[in-house]
This record gives C-alpha cells, sequence and structure tokens, in this order.
C-alpha cells in the first residue's frame, strides 16, 4: 500500500480519537474548575456563618447560656443559607433546593457540639397531639439536635465498684460525674502540671510567679443607660439617653462587674444595670491566681479519687463493653494522667501529651458516631437523588477541630459535569466568649497591643503592660432609645481602645519563647504578666460546672 492511502488511514482512526481525547480534557479541566469553585462558595459561606455566630456572641452578654447559644447558632444557620444560596444563584440553585443537597452541619464548640440536620417529628401514642401545633406528626424538621458533649466512659477492672464519665473540653478542663469505688462522684476542674505553691503562699506556674492584677489596668468601655455623669454620652433629639465610660472591670463565671465607687458595683446585663449590693469591690484581680491554685487542688482530687493510673484501655461502649474488645478500637493506648504528676517532660496540657491525643481520639470518635448516622439517614429525607455519606476528614482536621471552635460544613450530590460534587469545609474562630485558648491574649501597653511573642515587646516598660482577651479589642453594638421607645438607634463602641500593631507578628511558641526567661529579665515579667491573664481569663469564663460557694468568695474577696 502506498504512503499516501496510510496516511489517510492514519488519518481517518486518529483525528477521531485525538477530538475525542480533546473533548474528555476539555470536560475534565470544566469539571476540576467547577469542583474548585464549588470548594471556594461553600468555604465563603463557612466563613460567613461562624463570623455571624462571632458576632453575635460577643454583643450578648447571655451568649454562654444554652438558650441564648442555640440562637446564635440558628442564626448562623439562616447566615449559611443565605450565603450559600447567593454564591450559587448564577447556577439556579435557591435555599430551599440547596437545602437538600447539605445533609448536616456541624458546631464544635468549647466542651461539646451541635448537629443542625433533617429529623421526622414523632409523638408516640401517650403524647397529646394538636392539630394546631407548629410541627405536626411524621413531618421533616430541620433544626439542632440535643448537644452532646465531648465525653467517653471508663469501668477500670483495677478499682472495683467504678464505673464514670469524663466530659473533656477544648483545653485542659474536665468533669468526672459518675460512682468510683462506690462513691459518687461530680467534680471539675483544669489540668495543669507544672503549677506550685511555697510557704509563703507563692504560686507560680511553669516556674513563673503568678500576680496579683491592678484592676486600673483592667478598665473596659461599656455603655450605661442614663446621664452617667456625662462620660461621651449618647444623645437622641438632644437628651442624653446614656454615656459611654470606664470602669476598672473583673468577669465571675461569664458576668464583667463594674467598680463605679469605692462601694459600688454594678453589672450590665442586655443592657440594663443592676448594682451590686453584696459585692462591696472588684479591685486588685485575684482571679489569675484562683485559677492555678484550684488547678492544683483538683490535681490532688484526681489522685484521692484513685484514678491518676486510668488508661485508655478502661474506656467503654454505651453498653459499658470494653472498646479493646473491637476489632476497630477507636483508642490507642494512652496512660491518661501519667503526665499531670510527672515533673519532667512533657505537661499534660501541653498539645503533644498522651492527655490530649486521647482526648483528640474521643472527640473524633464522638463525632464520627453521631455525624455518620445523621448524614446517612438524610437519603431518607433529601428529594434529591443522592447518595449521602460522610467524607473522610484527614488527621489534621481532626486536630484543628479538638483545638478550636469550629463550623463543619457539607455538600453533596451537585452536578458538575464529569462527576457528581461532593465536598465539605471546616471554619475555625476562636474570637468567642466560649473560649480562651493561649492564642488569644494579647499584650496591651495602652496604645496598642501585640502578639505576646512580638519581636521588641520585652523591650518595652513592663510596668505599663498588661494581658487582655483578644474579644476585648473587638468592636460592640447596642440598641438605645430615648426612653419613650419612639426612636432608637444603633451605637458602637470598644471595651479597649487600644490599636492594633502595625506589626501583629509573633507565631512561634509561647512556652518555648518564655522556657528559659532568667528571674531578674524582662522576658520573665512579660511571662508573668501572660500566664496571669491567662488564669484570669479562663478563670472567669461561664461553667456550668462552676460551684455557687466559688463564685460567692471569689466575689467577696477578690
Amino acid at each position: 500500500m502506498k504512503i499516501q492511502g496510510l496516511a489517510v488511514i492514519a488519518i481517518i482512526i486518529i483525528l477521531p480519537m485525538t477530538m475525542i481525547l480533546n473533548s474528555y480534557a476539555k470536560n475534565q479541566i470544566k469539571t476540576l474548575d467547577l469542583q474548585i469553585q464549588y470548594d471556594s462558595k461553600l468555604k465563603n459561606a463557612t466563613y460567613d456563618a461562624i463570623k455571624t455566630f462571632q458576632l453575635n456572641m460577643s454583643n450578648s452578654s447571655t451568649s454562654d447560656l444554652v438558650n441564648s447559644k442555640m440562637r446564635d447558632i440558628n442564626a448562623s444557620i439562616n447566615t449559611f443559607y443565605q450565603s450559600l444560596s447567593s454564591h450559587f444563584s448564577m447556577y439556579g440553585y435557591h435555599k430551599e433546593v440547596l437545602q437538600n443537597y447539605v445533609p448536616a452541619v456541624v458546631y464544635t464548640l468549647y466542651d461539646g457540639y451541635y448537629i443542625h440536620s433533617a429529623y421526622t417529628n414523632t409523638l408516640d401514642e401517650n403524647d397529646q397531639f394538636d392539630e394546631q401545633a407548629t410541627y405536626q406528626n411524621g413531618e421533616t424538621i430541620y433544626g439542632l439536635k440535643p448537644y452532646i458533649y465531648y465525653s467517653c466512659r471508663y469501668k477500670p477492672d483495677s478499682i472495683p465498684n467504678t464505673d464514670f464519665v469524663i466530659n473533656y473540653s477544648l483545653d485542659s478542663y474536665i468533669t468526672i460525674q459518675g460512682r468510683i469505688n462506690g462513691k459518687t462522684v461530680n467534680e471539675s476542674g483544669y489540668l495543669l502540671s507544672s503549677v506550685k505553691r511555697n510557704k509563703e503562699g507563692t504560686i507560680t506556674y511553669k516556674g513563673f510567679e503568678i500576680l496579683i492584677e491592678e484592676s486600673n489596668k483592667l478598665q473596659q468601655n461599656v455603655y450605661v443607660k442614663g446621664n452617667n455623669n456625662g462620660k461621651k454620652p449618647i444623645e437622641i433629639n438632644d437628651n442624653v439617653v446614656g454615656s459611654i465610660s470606664s470602669y476598672p472591670c473583673k468577669k465571675v463565671n461569664g458576668v464583667k462587674y463594674y467598680q463605679e465607687s469605692d462601694d459600688h458595683v454594678f453589672a450590665i446585663i442586655n443592657d440594663e444595670k443592676y448594682d451590686q449590693p453584696s459585692v462591696k469591690s472588684i479591685m486588685d484581680n485575684q482571679n489569675g491566681r484562683h485559677y492555678y491554685e484550684e488547678a492544683l487542688t483538683f490535681k490532688s482530687t484526681i489522685e484521692s479519687l484513685g484514678i491518676k493510673n486510668l488508661t485508655s484501655s478502661d474506656a467503654v461502649d454505651a453498653y459499658g463493653k470494653k472498646y479493646t474488645d473491637y476489632e476497630n478500637n477507636p483508642y490507642d493506648h494512652y496512660s491518661i494522667f501519667t503526665e499531670l504528676f510527672s515533673d519532667e517532660g512533657t505537661d499534660i496540657e501541653d498539645s503533644n501529651s498522651n492527655f490530649n491525643a486521647h482526648k483528640m481520639q474521643v472527640i473524633k470518635n464522638s463525632i464520627e458516631s453521631n455525624l455518620i448516622p445523621a448524614i446517612s439517614n438524610y437519603n431518607e429525607v433529601s428529594t434529591s437523588d443522592v447518595n449521602f455519606a460522610m467524607p473522610r476528614l484527614q488527621d489534621y482536621e481532626w486536630e484543628q477541630l479538638a483545638q478550636n471552635v469550629s463550623m463543619i460544613t457539607f455538600l453533596q450530590g451537585l452536578n458538575i459535569g464529569g462527576k457528581i460534587y461532593s465536598g465539605y469545609a471546616i471554619i475555625s474562630n476562636n474570637n468567642n466568649e466560649d473560649y480562651v485558648s493561649e492564642e488569644s491574649i494579647y499584650i496591651s501597653d495602652g496604645n496598642e497591643y501585640y502578639r505576646v511573642t512580638q519581636e521588641g515587646l520585652e523591650n518595652k516598660n513592663i510596668s505599663e503592660l498588661v494581658g487582655i482577651f483578644n474579644l476585648d479589642f473587638e468592636r460592640k453594638s447596642t440598641n438605645v432609645s430615648d426612653g419613650q421607645e419612639t426612636q432608637t438607634k444603633t451605637i458602637y463602641y470598644y471595651p479597649r481602645e487600644e490599636m492594633e500593631s502595625y506589626h501583629l507578628s509573633g507565631n512561634q511558641n509561647i512556652h518555648e519563647y518564655f522556657k528559659d526567661a532568667e528571674r531578674q529579665s524582662n522576658r520573665y515579667r512579660l511571662a508573668q504578666i501572660y500566664y496571669t491573664a491567662l488564669g484570669r481569663e479562663r478563670y472567669g469564663m461561664y461553667r456550668v460546672t462552676n460551684k455557687l460557694e466559688n463564685i460567692q468568695r471569689v466575689l467577696e474577696n477578690p
């Protein structure tokens, strides 16, 4: 056959193949491009939602209470769907359509999590059925399921008549509830390794002496109704309706108390002023000391309960069966509290400790065991023809969830050409009232604020520095009225007025930065300021397990 004939045959065979491959490549590129676009849109909508959650919490004085927190989360969910539908509007998807492709949304909070998904409203035969009820029997409802704690149950063979649960949190705070050696137990506290108290009563953490803080350095602005000495007055129709004033401030169990005069203390709850006649003074703040003192006491409690040698192998499921009996045991073997009683090596509160490794496995196992059925059951609810399933999260993503307040969203089943889209987004935000992380404390010099490891910070006038919770630098808003409710307006103010440093840097490990600081050095004094502020803010947080007598003691004896 002549070469011209071979060329014709080659063209007849190769040209169609080339056209097919070219078309396939273009479709694959288009699919990949859509995949990237959808990932970005889901991530942006998730960011908008958790930002809303942060803003709502920071502008409510009751945000740490359950009903307020659920309100803030539901508002955040609405923001998520509105933002998602806005991003996907050009593709013809609106909120009601997109809801069929979102099997679940998860909020991982300080000591537990909420799952927002669809469920069937079911009334049993004993329920009084009301035809006028908001939700009917058998109706599909999208809403928050009950709050689930990061908890694990333990039945160690070495301790008779013992069956208890430990609730974990994003930091080292735990709650122990149940029966140990036949006795009912309900104890809570922070696990801190390197706390010591000498004969004179001095408290040190990691070798740094904890301070009693000057209250004048802890002043904050707050809006108070009425004509309050003319300090930054707020007017409506030329009438002073309130003012923004600065007072020494102390937080106890989530409530901020302000010192107006030598013997007058008040609190602001939902923009209303409540005088505190039983609280005479909040000066000389010792919350930082209380934090470390109570951690030292809790360490002794762990030992006295006889569970210092507790291991992850003592964990059991809801039916009392040991996880070690399962073929796929979710828990590696760890001695949970050993590092608490060791003076060398890793501290129990360090991120690489055995305690934190076990805690991460507890959080992972709890979320997976509840989220997998929630997503799978969505197959029975959604009107879309999609096989919903929980994707496999990477190890670094589980670490992110175990260390931060986060939001997880899932979007599955949308057609992107060459395949069906299945994506998820995880966005974290620790600028909230729920959690004080080690990075949440900034250092203020009265004019600007910095990260504690900011280069050159230790060369400033140390006596003027103070540690401040990052949320206190965030703008707050409140609605004010003229008293007759005929006119209202929104005002904005900052609890602390310092400006963010132009070079807000210094991301190195905080504990390593302070590790070898000499006692008389500025770095040592800076460490004192930082660790005192960290303890102060954590101690002042609202906790369901806070004991009333401890709260009263702190208020009566600053």
